[in-house]
């Protein structure tokens, strides 16, 4: 009986440091980088293209190359957020942005988004 007791207990250890682990991982996971860049075209607003970067490990410096309709990329550094807009845009004609950045963790993140003229 003795050897049971034991065994169940050395079981519900192990499950619970599992569990704890578990939960502290999903916090980790909830923390993970994100970035999206989008764009949108109205014909009251014209044409803005965003770009939103959150939730980086390391508080910089972070690197975002930022070209837009074929400019020479402006590069921007950052911490852990940033936040980017066009400002309005001549909706009358095709926007394209892309971007590439480079984060100190290791992890890159590249997009590219056009917006088609509307008006």
């Amino acid at each position: 009986m003795h050897t049971q007791n034991v065994a169940a207990s050395a079981l519900l250890a192990g499950t619970s440091a599992f569990a704890a682990l578990a939960v502290a991982f999903a916090g980790h996971a909830a923390a993970a980088q994100s970035g999206e860049l989008a764009g949108s075209c109205s014909g009251r607003h014209g044409t803005v293209i965003t770009l939103d970067l959150s939730g980086y490990d390391y508080a910089g410096p972070n690197t975002a190359n930022i070209t837009l309709d074929g400019s020479r990329p402006s590069r921007v550094s950052f911490g852990t957020d940033y936040h980017w807009s066009s400002g309005s845009l001549d909706n009358t004609v095709d926007h394209t942005a892309r971007v590439v950045v480079r984060s100190q963790g290791g992890r890159s993140f590249s997009d590219t988004v056009t917006v088609a003229a509307c008006r």
